[in-house]
């Protein structure tokens, strides 16, 4: 992960949420690969807001970011 994507992701506020194009902007795959991954459970699935929109939770994107970062640190 960048300085960048490590400074989006602290000044994300757990509370809110994103639509998918804002949580492409932190995570390191396209959009195909985002609905695949939240239908496969590897990513947080969305949540229904109205008939057509769907978007994340701020914190269960944040979640599942800090457990990658700390997956590659073990490795490490």
């Amino acid at each position: 992960m960048t300085t960048k994507d490590t400074n989006q992701t602290t000044d994300l506020n757990p509370i809110g949420m994103m639509r998918a194009k804002q949580v492409l902007e932190l995570v390191p795959f396209g959009r195909a690969s985002l609905w695949k991954f939240a239908k496969n459970g590897q990513f947080p699935a969305p949540i229904r807001v109205t008939g057509g929109i769907t978007a994340w939770r701020n914190a269960d994107v944040i979640a599942w970011l800090e457990a990658q970062s700390a997956a590659n640190d073990a490795e490490v």
